[in-house]
Order: structure tokens, then C-alpha cells, then sequence
């Protein structure tokens, strides 16, 4: 305590004499002595130095040979510190040493070694404590043990690395005091001499002196009369096992020289092998064991060391080995003979088995024993002589003869008297000693009942202060996915309801009008209620809509003069509202209150007679007024039920069997069978509007009373007549259709009213009155009657004639059922072209077959399955290596011992994670990846699947980051458990206060690897959750700038192992390749991001679509397929969005066809609106650019045969592609070029949508002068294969097909097909036609479900194991 003080002031005082030096020697030629100890010994410059390890002056004896403690059959050091150590407390050292001499010994053990370092990893071994021990199982539960931290490893030689530090002040001063003998003189420096700490001197020997630590200290006052202080307490003494921890608490600013003038005065404990109860029982350990046994620590350490056994080391320091248990110590055998016995049963009467530390304390007499003065004789003699700057050795010319005389005078009351506020007198001279003569003697030998007594502190719980911090920071991490998941979803709402206010408001701008609005419940049915706006106008009616402005429902007023409004009269329940329009379903609303409803009427009233109209209000009761309401969902079931019991009734008949009569269905649903169709409904289940035609004319068909509505068992006769009628009877209804006035025959007008109604049915007005007149006279002609001028049935079933084969699998496709009645017995594709005799499939197991569909499947994406594949097997690799580093090959870090298999686990997640987030940069370069399209190595990696690619990396990467914070946050409270010292271990780069205890709070938000890594999980959270499909279409721009943050992702994660608290940093191993090559990547982005080009020209196009042409920049080269991006200066400069050129690589400029989706698209269709532009010309809108970059529709040139199939705005792509494959091929321009021939499928819902497209196909028709093109287009809203509108459609096409080659609907040659394409008889079909090339390329652009058919089809066909091979590519739009 406080002795180092005075130790310091030594050390100065040395260091002054040793500045003066010899006169005659300049003082920059006098060597320094290193404050490390290396180069004392210029031969071996290690010798001497920090951190050496110890030597060994006896064999190693460990149990193992290496490693493992010795003494393992040796019995417990507690229970020999119990049988040999304890004793009598309170009796005097027979020599009169003092306590000076104990604490001294203390500080020279300081000096000279670090004995009891940690090993790292922390190695716990357990002293088993026996039941009921007196002191550690007072209550007799047993299974106790103390802890015993091993000396640190060093895995070459097994032997501890500790820093022996020169001390030569106590030399001849407190040695020959220690030891009770002189040590001889000194006679040269020996430089052949190593003066290393031995083990035997460091675990055993030098331990002797804790026999002479006293329970407590005496403070003495300075004065004459010797005042004796009392503590703060009020006790004689300071109580060693009171002040381990605290000793700041009872040091005042005189403490230093009260405890010098005690210890001068005290003595100190017997030497004999007893140990005080202070020091045996009661020293201060870890807080979670707070008292252990320092005699039982001290066997354990001489163990720890692999010492061998007492009589070796006495035969290795030339000492007669002990034959009898006896000679130990004959005179401690004739006082204590049952000390020996107990010796003796406990070693199992093993003489040669004897602990060190236990034979040599049994040797004192009055001091140290032969064994243990020899060693520590041996030691410090080494130290001296093998010291070249040893203030005796005259030749390092430090010192003059004279001035070595002069140091030899020093005695330790020298530094105390100079160097503390301790008078000379207040102390004898030799401070080690008090005899009868010196100065103030003690009062009485100090004994532990005269003292304040000990706590025992039997559990700590290092945990304890961070349970707050630890629960609210899981929550805090939990809560941050959650927030950012309500701040995707407020974001989503926040954009729709901007969209919706517009949207509104260009509605009321476009009307001219304001629309009165108001909130109010509309009842559906009894357990369902929604939340409406009602909107009276701006046209004659009344509309609810949802709170996302969509139009739920619509009340037309057109041909109403009066409204019957239904009103309930009951007080006690809240009023409601019926509105009963004519022909439609009823209006049913609910209100808060009176004043409400009353509001709702004025509004009502007021709307009525402001379009000339009234308002009949009718009084009722709830419960009637609800029973009699028609409402949509009411009419929707008993439509519902309607259309199933009908197909019921007819799918149920056997053959031969009669329809059944309505008077024979059951009572359960003769109400259904009472319902009526009325025309709008009728119309509505045939996907079709009520004026129509078509609709009209079958109507009055299955209408056969003519009174205004279908029956059921009107329509029950439909049913069965197309389900089981014969060709005829079909027949026969399409001529009833065509005869309007019902006179028997069909002229050239009602046939023309037809045609021009299926012509509206089929979304065109391609056709003009003359080309449909003409189209007449061929169809007459054709059946050999253009003589005519009306037909007949018979004339009718001739011109049909080519047609029956049609006819017999007709329906009629009704959208109100479940499931339609049309017979698919026949159902093969409607493509006449495309036909091919059908293959018989070999009568396989089912086994064979699975077989062939996986071995198909894996071969059509054997690329995407080997590279997936080798992506997995590396991340898992790198996961394992990581986890086998740290499970089973880090024992010189503490990680794996503390946090057990969590930091194997996160270390092994950050790896893999660290692989992922470093290949998502690769999958993101754009011109890397385009390039690579240019050579040959495309064809063995899928550069197509980039994007789907980068997905699956991200999901991977996420799913390791999760498993990393999860792993840490368990981590983090394992080494919150934790003491300081402990810590030591888990890193060198922290450094704690030894009465510092970090608490989770500090890991996780004081710590760079900690708040970075809090950090990295929110960015990773807003990343991750704004990368949503929803998020990513309806606000665009929240998911652009929230994957900005990717910058700081990669700042912080090569941050966040900077701190090194669980191993150097990795990241930027895996980091630094992929992050240089998209660098550069970006930097090739540059050259056009910033140029601003001039647009050419705008047009609004229908279905929503823009297209933009401006100029081409210099340099611009790109293929066909090709797509960059692009944004407006108009808005919105920074934000850039993926399109396809439309335009052809040979044109000069360029070209982009832009649907109307998100909310930027639709900004840049409204800007370039006629009615809002507002032309600038100091300041036009310009377009920005990055690109170009490699689609995957780019390859279509290397494949001698190719298919595409465009869906939606998915055609853009072929609009660049067609047109270039036209111009090369036209103009020879791709001699070199492998593609011969391209069939191209457009599946679209209507040709209105895309007809700007079929400019382009009339444009590629055109120039298509070698046949290399065929096209095909498929027509897809509501149309069935085998509807009867559908038939009636294809004979009125071929017929115009043949008149006047092209088609009635496009006026292109390309076939037009109604309903969506069977691709797996086409693939087949061009497989077929195509069998002489070995592949064939299919490319597909357009929604998910298109691009996934098309595949679905590639993988059927290739199952058939025939060539050509089908090799598809594919993007996916919209």
C-alpha cells in the first residue's frame, strides 16, 4: 500500500547518482539502460528483456508432458491448505522481522516478476471444496468449488511469458533480512549467465514470505509518544480483508507515513507453514467468488506450472532427497506428529508425490527452509550477475569506485526518510527488524478478533445494471425493422392519396364542375358494413368510393324522373337510407345520426332538381326495408346460385336423360330459380355492354317470351342447347341472330350490322363500310351465291359449310360462373398454321417421368442452378472456415471460452454476409455486364438473370445480417457477464479501469464496432423493407434514395471492424476487388449522365403510353434490346428509371415508349400533356441518360431461328429488334448475322391499347422483303377458343384475310388469334419445321406470369429430349 511511492523516489535518486558518472567520459557516450530490459546482454539481446518467458531450473512435470496441470492424482490444494496451512493467528515473527519486511517483499515480487497473469483464453480450473467446509459450505450443499485462473500459454514450449524486471536496491538489504543468511559478494558481470525468472522461484519458493503477512496494519502518528491511530471505525488496526477493495477509502492525504510508521514497528507473523486466516480464507478473488485461499492458489499455481514434485527439486539444487516423511522437518515432527500423519495419509504415503510449495513451507524454521532459501538465493544472485548494468560492475563506467561505496550506504529508512514526511527518529534504521531498543514497539501482536469483521460476499452478478439497457436495446433493434416497415407503409399512402387528390381535382377540372361530396356507411349485408364518400355528379349520377378514391359504385339517373328513396322511422336505431334506382341494384346507406341523414337528403333533393328530376320518400321500418333490399351482394349470390344450379341441372344429365322442369328442383332453391336476367346483366356475365349488338340480338334469342328478362329455365334451355345440341341447332341460333326483323332470310344489311358489332367486340375500327361490304360479297361468293341478295338457312349452312367442324365444341362464355359450360373435348389450338400431328407419349413410369422433368429442368437452367450452386457452396464455406476458426483454433483469444458458440456463429455470418454485400456491387454493374454480352464467356454465365441474382444474394446477405445481430446481442450479454480482467482477453485494443465495469450499454453505443454496427442494421432495415415490390412501384423515389444509403453500408461495415474486438478487420478483404470494379463502373456512367440531350419530339399515345424521341449523343453505340436510363430536367433531375430504346441502332436518334405506371412516369406523361406543356424556351426539357446496358432480348442474332413473345408494354424491346433485323436483313447489312427466320407472338387484350405498335409491324411488314419475319398476334380480353364470339370473329377474319391479305382487325398480315396461345404446341410446331439447327433462341418480355408460361413451355418441350434445344431468355416489365 502506497510503497511505490518511495520506491519511485529510489529509483530517482539512483538515476541522479548515475548521471554524474566518470568526469573524464563525455555523458552522450554513457550506454542507457532500456526501461524494457533488451539488449542487457549484447550476445543474446532478449535476455532479461519484458515479457520473456520463464526458465526452467528443474523438469517440466506436467501431466500431459505439455500441458495439462500437474499433480493430477494429487488430493486438493484446499484440502491440504486446510490440513497443513491453518493455524493460530496473532504469533510473533521469532526473529522480530517486521510487517516492512512482508509488504516489501510484495512490492520486490512486483518488480521483479508478474507471477499470475491470465492465461488467454481464460482457463478455469476447479479446487473442489469439500461439504460443509467451514468457510465456502457453511450450509452443507455440496458441488462447490473455487476458481483458479490459469498462468498465461505459449504454445512452443509450454512456459509462462512474464517481464523480469532488474530491482538491485534490495539486494543486500532486504535479501540476507528475507532469508536470515548474507549473500556473498560481488565479483564481475557474467554475460554467460541467463537471468530468467525460474518457475520454481516465481510458483513456490518466493511465496514463502505470505507465512509473514499479519491480519491487519497498525497506523502510527508521528511524535514522540509513539500515538497508535484507530481506524475510521474505531478498530486498532486497518483489517486486511476489509480493505482488498476499498483501500481508497481509508487512504487520507497522511496515510502513506502512518503505514510506514506501523510497518516499522509491527511484526509480523510467525515463520512457520501457517498461514493467516486474512490471506487463507478471506483474499479478495473475483466478485463472483469474493474470498479464496491464497495457500491452496499458491499449490494450484506450482501445479498450473507443471513443477515437479518437492524431493526432485531438491536433488535438481543439490539438496539430499527426504526419505521419510520425518526429515522434512524433524523438529515440526516432534511438536506436531499428527501435522505429519495428516501429510502422509493425504499424499497416500507418497513421498516422491509431494507438492513443492507444501514440502518447502514444511521446512521453515525461523525462515525459509534449505529448499526455498537455495532457490531464491540461486535467483537473485542470477539477476545480479547477469546484469551488465549492475551499479557494482565497473566496467559499464556508470559509476566511480567512490560512488558505489556511497549506493552501498543506502538502506531502505534512506528512501523513506527522504522521500515521505517520516522524521529520522520516528524509525529504526533497519526497518526490517525491531528490536528491544528501537522506537515505539507495538502494542500487542495483532489477532483477528480484536478487528472489525469481514464481509463475505458469496455471488456477484456482473449482469446486474444492464438488464434495463440490454431489454430496451432488443427492443430498440426490434422496433427499427417495424418503423421503417410503418414508414414504408405511410409512404405508400402518402403517394396514393397525393395520386387521388390529383386525381380528383383533374376531375372536377376536366368537368367543370365541383363534386358534392360526404362520408357515410353503406350496409352490403347483414355482417358487412364499408365506409363510402357518396358523390353526387358531376354527370346524372350518384357514386360511392373508397377512401382510395376508387369508384365502388355508380347510380345512374339518365331516363329517371323520379327516385324512390326509402327512409326508416325508428328513433332508437341509427337512420338509414334506401335509394331504389329503375333497373338497377338498390343503395343502401347508414348514418350517425338524424342530422346527418337529413343533411344527405337535402343534398339529394337539391342534386335532383338541379337536373329537372324528384325525390319520392317513402317511410318504413328497418327490418322490412333491409329484407326487401336488393343490394349488389345480394344480387351477386343469387346470380351466383342462378348460373351453378343451371350448369348443374345440365352437367348432371346422363345420356338420354331429359332436362329437369323447374316444378321438379327442390324448395331449397326455387327462389333462385325465380330469378330473372335482365338485359344489363346478361351483358355483364358476357363481359359486354348492353347497347351492343351482339348482345341485343342474343338476347332476344334466349329470350323467347319477349318479356324484357331471361328466365331461368330460359336460360337453363341455353345452357343445354350449347352444351348438347348438334351443329344445327348452333347454327341455327347464329342465323336467328342475323335475321333482325325475323322475316326468315338474312340481306346484306343485317349481316352487315353483324359484322360491324363484332368488329366493336373485337376493340377495332381498322375496317371501313366499303371494306365490310366487299367482305359480304366474298362470303357469298365463296358459297357459290353472290347471285343473291339475301340467304336463306339453307344458304346460311352452305356458307358454313368449311365452319361445322367449328361449330361442334361452341359455347357461350358466361363470366357469372363458377365454371364454363363449353365442351373442351375437342380443345386443340386454333392456330391452323402451327398444327401438327400429334405424338404419342411412351406409356412411362411415373418415375422415369419425374425423371425426365427434373433432368429437363436442370438442364434448362443449368446455368442459373451452377452458379446459384457455387454462390451457396463459397457462402457456406466461408461461414464454416469462420466457425471452425473460432470453435476450434482461436484458444489465444478468450472469445470462444466467453461467448461460447455465439461468436463462432457471428463471426462465420459475418463472413458469408461480408461475401454477399461485396458481390452485390458485381451484380450492379451495369457496364461490366454489358460488355461481357460482347464475348464469348456470356454464354457460360446468365447474364440475363443479373437482377433475379442480385436478389437472392441480398435475401442471403440479409438473412446473415440478422444472424449476426441476433448472435451479438446474445454475445454482447455473455461478455457483460463478465469481470474486467476477463476482458483483458476478449481484446487488446480496449483498455479498462480496474474498478470499471462496462455494461452492455457501453458495447453496444460506446464502442465503434457497437454503434457502427447499430447503424449498419437500421440502414440494412430501410434498404431492405423500401426495396419492397409495393414500396418499389407506387413511390419510386423512396426506394431509389433509400437505396443511396448503400454508400454508408459499405463505409460503415469497413468501420465497423476497425475496433478489432473480436479479430482484425475482413471486410475490406472481400470488399476491396468488387468495390474498384463498380468505382469504375460508375465512373464509365458518367460520360453521358451528366449530358443534357434535346428532345426531338413527344406524343401521347393511348393505353397510357409517352413516347419521346430526342438526340442521339456522339459515340452512342448500342444493339437492339438494349435499354438505359433516363431522367427529365424538367423533374426530378436526380431520379432515374429504367426504359428500352425503341428506337434501332442504325437510326439517328433515339427513341423510348414509356407506359404511365409510377408515380414519375405518369409525372412525364402529364408534363408532356398538350394541355399542360407550357413550352420554356430559355429552358426546354432535356433528357439524361446512363447507359447503354445489355437486356435480355440483346442475343437475338446469334440463334438461326428465334421466337419472341412480347406481352404489354413488354413489346418495346421488339419494336427496336424488329425493326433492325428488317433493315439488316433487307440491306445485307448482317450477312454475317445467324438469324434466318423470327417468329414474333404479341399478346396483348385488345389492338387499341398498342397502336402506335402496330405502326411499327406495319413499318416491319413492310420492309420485311425476305420473309424472314412471321408474325402473330393474340387478342386476350375476355375472349374464349371456343365462345361463340369467338368463332364468328375467325370466319369473319379468314374470310378478309383471303379478299384482301391482311387482317380485318390490324390491317396487318400478321394472323390475328383470339384467347391466349398454346405455347407448347407452338414451340413443338417450330420444332418440327425447324429440326436441322441444334437450338433455337426464345426471348420473352412483359409481366411475370408471361415470362413464366413461356419457360413453363420451353421446359415441357425440351422433356421430350428432341432437338432443337429451346434456350430461353426473358425480362420482366410492368
Amino acid at each position: 500500500m502506497g510503497c511505490s511511492r518511495w520506491i519511485v523516489f529510489g529509483v530517482c535518486l539512483i538515476h541522479c547518482w548515475t548521471v554524474r558518472g566518470d568526469k573524464d567520459i563525455p555523458e552522450s557516450y554513457i550506454e542507457k539502460q532500456r526501461y524494457d530490459g533488451w539488449y542487457n546482454n549484447l550476445a543474446y539481446p532478449s535476455w532479461g528483456a519484458a515479457e520473456s518467458r520463464l526458465t526452467r531450473k528443474t523438469p517440466a512435470s506436467y501431466a500431459d508432458g505439455v500441458y495439462m496441470m500437474a499433480g493430477q492424482d494429487r488430493p486438493s490444494s484446499r484440502k491440504l491448505s486446510e490440513a497443513l496451512m491453518k493455524g493460530r493467528d496473532g504469533l510473533p515473527s521469532t526473529m522480530n522481522r517486521t510487517a516492512m519486511i512482508a509488504f516489501f517483499g510484495q512490492v520486490v515480487s512486483s518488480e521483479v516478476l508478474q507471477a499470475s497473469e491470465l492465461s488467454c483464453p481464460i482457463e478455469l480450473h476447479k479446487i473442489d471444496i469439500d461439504k460443509c467446509d467451514e468457510m465456502y459450505d457453511q450450509q452443507c450443499t455440496g458441488n462447490k468449488f473455487m476458481p483458479f485462473h490459469r498462468a498465461g500459454y505459449d504454445y512452443s514450449t509450454g512456459q509462462s511469458p512474464n517481464s523480469p524486471r532488474e530491482q538491485n536496491i534490495i539486494m543486500y538489504e532486504f535479501l540476507p533480512a528475507f532469508l536470515g543468511d548474507s549473500v556473498e559478494a560481488y565479483q564481475r558481470y557474467r554475460p554467460d549467465i541467463h537471468p530468467g525468472v525460474s518457475h520454481v522461484f516465481q510458483s513456490a519458493a518466493f511465496r514463502f514470505g505470505h507465512t509473514l503477512v499479519p491480519p491487519g496494519l497498525y497506523l502510527r502518528g508521528p511524535g514522540e509518544d509513539c500515538p497508535f491511530l484507530k481506524t475510521q471505525n474505531g478498530y486498532s488496526a486497518l483489517r486486511l480483508c476489509s480493505t482488498w477493495w476499498d483501500a481508497n477509502d481509508v487512504m487520507r492525504e497522511d496515510t502513506v507515513e502512518e503505514l510506514m510508521r506501523g510497518l516499522a514497528s509491527q511484526l509480523a507473523e510467525q515463520e512457520d507453514h501457517v498461514l493467516c486466516s486474512d490471506v487463507r480464507n478471506k483474499l479478495f478473488g473475483p466478485l463472483e467468488f469474493s474470498r479464496r485461499d491464497l495457500g491452496a492458489l499458491n499449490i494450484m499455481r506450482g501445479r498450473d506450472n507443471g513443477l515437479p514434485d518437492y524431493n526432485t527439486v531438491r536433488k535438481c539444487f543439490h539438496l539430499a532427497p527426504v526419505n521419510t516423511w520425518e526429515e522434512i522437518n524433524p523438529v515440526l515432527a516432534i511438536d506436531s506428529p499428527h501435522l505429519i500423519e495428516q501429510l502422509k495419509n493425504l499424499y497416500q504415503d507418497k513421498l516422491w508425490n509431494i507438492d513443492l510449495y507444501v514440502g518447502g513451507m514444511l521446512e521453515t524454521q525461523d525462515g525459509p527452509g534449505p529448499l526455498f532459501r537455495a532457490i531464491i538465493k540461486e535467483q537473485f544472485v542470477r539477476l545480479r550477475d547477469a546484469d551488465r548494468f549492475w551499479f557494482e560492475n565497473a566496467d559499464n563506467m556508470m559509476f566511480t569506485p567512490e560512488e558505489i561505496e556511497e549506493i552501498r550506504k543506502v538502506k531502505l529508512w534512506d528512501i523513506i526518510v527522504n522521500a515521505s514526511a517520516v522524521k529520522p527518529d520516528e524509525i529504526q534504521r533497519n526497518v526490517f527488524f525491531h528490536r528491544g531498543d528501537d522506537p515505539c514497539p507495538q502494542p500487542a501482536q495483532l489477532n483477528t478478533t480484536e478487528m472489525e469483521p469481514c464481509d463475505y460476499l458469496q455471488g456477484f452478478d456482473y449482469f446486474q445494471g444492464s438488464e434495463v439497457t440490454y431489454i430496451y436495446s432488443c427492443i430498440l433493434l426490434l422496433a427499427v425493422p417495424l418503423v421503417c416497415a410503418g414508414a414504408g407503409y405511410a409512404t405508400v399512402k402518402f403517394q396514393n392519396s397525393r395520386r387521388r387528390h390529383f386525381k380528383t381535382k383533374q376531375e372536377e377540372n376536366n368537368n367543370g364542375r365541383s363534386v358534392d361530396k360526404m362520408m357515410v356507411k353503406e350496409w352490403l349485408h347483414q355482417n358487412h358494413k364499408r365506409i363510402v364518400k357518396v358523390k353526387f355528379g358531376p354527370n346524372q349520377e350518384i357514386s360511392t368510393v373508397n377512401r382510395k378514391g376508387e369508384k365502388m359504385r355508380k347510380v345512374s339517373l339518365n331516363g329517371v324522373d323520379t327516385l324512390q328513396v326509402e327512409l326508416t322511422q325508428d328513433p332508437r336505431r341509427k337512420p338509414m337510407v334506401l335509394i331504389r334506382p329503375p333497373k338497377d341494384h338498390d343503395l343502401v346507406l347508414e348514418f350517425d345520426n338524424e342530422a346527418a341523414r337529413r343533411k344527405f337528403i337535402n343534398k339529394l333533393e337539391q342534386f335532383m332538381t338541379s337536373h329537372r328530376k324528384s325525390v319520392e320518400k317513402v317511410h318504413t321500418n328497418k327490418e322490412e326495408m333491409l329484407a326487401n333490399a336488393e343490394t349488389k351482394e345480394r344480387r351477386q349470390k343469387r346470380l351466383e346460385h342462378f348460373f351453378r344450379e343451371a350448369y348443374e341441372l345440365t352437367f348432371g344429365l346422363k345420356p338420354g336423360e331429359e332436362k329437369r322442369k323447374l316444378e321438379d328442383a327442390g324448395s331449397d332453391v326455387i327462389m333462385v330459380m325465380r330469378t330473372s336476367l335482365s338485359k344489363k346483366e346478361f351483358a355483364g356475365a358476357l363481359g359486354m355492354k348492353p347497347d351492343d349488338i351482339f348482345v341485343r340480338r342474343m338476347f332476344n334469342i334466349v329470350d323467347k317470351d319477349g318479356d324484357g328478362r331471361i328466365s331461368f329455365q330460359e336460360f337453363l334451355d341455353t345452357v343445354v342447347l350449347f352444351s348438347k345440341g348438334t351443329t344445327d341447332d348452333k347454327l341455327r341460333i347464329i342465323f336467328d341472330m342475323c335475321d333482325n326483323d325475323r322475316n326468315g332470310v338474312i340481306d346484306k344489311t343485317e349481316l352487315s350490322e353483324m359484322l360491324r358489332s363484332l368488329v366493336e367486340i373485337a376493340k377495332t375500327n381498322t375496317v371501313s363500310n366499303e371494306e365490310v361490304e366487299d367482305l359480304i360479297d366474298e362470303m357469298f361468293s365463296s358459297s357459290g351465291i353472290d347471285h343473291k341478295e339475301s340467304l336463306t338457312y339453307e344458304d346460311f349452312k352452305q356458307m358454313m359449310r368449311e365452319y361445322k367442324g367449328d361449330f361442334i365444341a361452341i359455347g357461350l362464355d358466361c363470366k357469372g360462373a363458377k365454371q364454363n359450360f363449353l365442351d373442351t373435348s375437342t380443345n386443340v389450338a386454333r392456330m391452323t398454321s402451327f398444327h401438327i400431328s400429334e405424338i404419342r407419349e411412351k406409356n412411362r413410369h411415373w418415375v422415369f417421368k419425374k425423371y425426365d422433368s427434373i433432368a429437363t429442368f436442370l438442364e434448362a437452367n443449368r446455368q442459373n442452378v451452377f452458379y446459384l450452386f457455387v454462390f451457396y457452396v463459397l457462402t457456406i464455406a466461408f461461414f464454416c472456415e469462420r466457425f471452425i476458426h473460432y470453435s476450434f483454433m482461436s484458444e489465444h483469444t478468450d472469445l470462444r471460452h466467453i461467448m461460447g458458440v455465439g461468436i463462432a456463429i457471428t463471426r462465420g455470418a459475418a463472413a458469408s454476409l461480408s461475401f454477399c454485400y461485396s458481390l452485390l456491387l458485381l451484380t450492379m454493374s451495369r457496364n461490366l455486364i454489358t460488355k461481357l454480352k460482347d464475348f464469348s464467356v456470356q454464354q457460360y454465365i446468365p447474364l440475363d438473370s443479373h437482377i433475379q441474382f442480385h436478389k437472392i444474394v441480398a435475401c442471403t446477405a440479409l438473412f446473415f445480417s440478422i444472424l449476426h445481430t441476433v448472435g451479438h446481442l446474445v454475445n454482447f450479454y455473455h461478455v457483460s457477464t463478465q469481470p474486467v480482467e476477463n476482458l483483458r482477453c476478449l481484446t487488446q485494443e480496449v483498455a479498462f479501469a480496474s474498478d470499471q465495469k462496462p455494461t452492455v450499454g457501453y458495447w453496444l453505443f460506446q464502442t465503434l464496432t457497437g454503434l457502427t454496427g447499430v447503424i449498419l442494421f437500421v440502414i440494412m432495415c430501410i434498404i431492405f423493407i423500401f426495396a419492397h415490390p409495393m414500396i418499389r412501384r407506387k413511390a419510386f423515389k423512396f426506394f431509389w434514395a433509400a437505396h443511396q444509403l448503400y454508400i454508408f453500408l459499405y463505409i460503415f461495415s469497413l468501420l465497423h471492424g476497425l475496433a478489432r474486438l473480436t479479430g482484425a478487420p475482413r471486410f475490406w478483404i472481400f470488399f476491396v476487388g468488387p468495390g474498384i470494379i463498380y468505382t469504375l463502373d460508375k465512373i464509365i456512367s458518367l460520360r453521358t449522365r451528366y449530358m443534357e440531350l434535346d428532345i426531338i419530339e413527344t406524343e401521347l399515345l393511348p393505353s397510357d403510353v409517352v413516347k419521346i424521341k430526342f438526340y442521339r449523343p456522339p459515340n452512342f453505340k448500342y444493339l437492339s434490346g438494349h435499354w438505359v436510363r433516363l431522367s427529365c430536367t424538367a423533374f426530378r433531375q436526380t431520379e432515374y428509371h429504367s426504359f428500352t430504346l425503341t428506337s434501332a441502332p442504325h437510326e439517328n436518334f433515339l427513341s423510348c415508349h414509356i407506359k404511365a405506371q409510377g408515380p414519375w412516369t405518369w409525372k412525364l406523361r402529364k408534363f408532356f400533356d398538350p394541355h399542360n406543356y407550357i413550352h420554356d424556351e430559355e429552358n426546354p426539357p432535356r433528357i439524361r441518360l446512363e447507359g447503354p446496358f445489355g437486356g435480355g432480348n440483346q442475343d437475338w442474332y446469334k440463334f438461326e431461328v428465334a421466337v419472341m413473345v412480347g406481352g404489354g408494354i413488354g413489346v418495346t424491346p421488339y419494336a427496336s429488334i424488329l425493326n433492325d433485323l428488317v433493315f439488316g436483313t433487307s440491306t445485307n447489312r448482317y450477312s454475317g448475322v445467324a438469324c434466318k427466320k423470327v417468329y414474333f407472338l404479341w399478346i396483348c387484350p385488345t389492338h387499341r391499347q398498342f397502336e402506335w405498335f402496330i405502326d411499327v409491324l406495319r413499318d416491319v411488314e413492310r420492309k420485311d422483303v425476305t420473309n424472314v419475319l412471321e408474325m402473330h398476334i393474340f387478342i386476350t380480353q375476355f375472349f374464349h377458343k371456343f365462345d361463340l364470339r369467338t368463332t364468328m370473329l375467325y370466319i369473319c377474319e379468314n374470310h378478309f384475310q383471303r379478299l384482301s391479305k391482311r387482317s380485318m382487325f390490324t390491317g396487318l398480315k400478321a394472323i390475328n388469334h383470339f384467347g391466349r396461345p398454346d405455347m407448347t404446341s407452338f414451340l413443338k410446331f417450330v420444332q418440327k419445321k425447324h429440326s436441322y439447327v441444334s437450338k433455337i433462341g426464345v426471348f420473352s418480355c412483359g409481366p411475370n406470369p408471361l415470362t413464366k408460361s413461356v419457360s413453363t413451355a420451353c421446359e415441357q418441350v425440351n422433356r421430350g429430349r428432341r432437338l432443337p434445344y429451346f434456350i430461353h431468355h426473358f425480362e420482366n416489365f410492368g
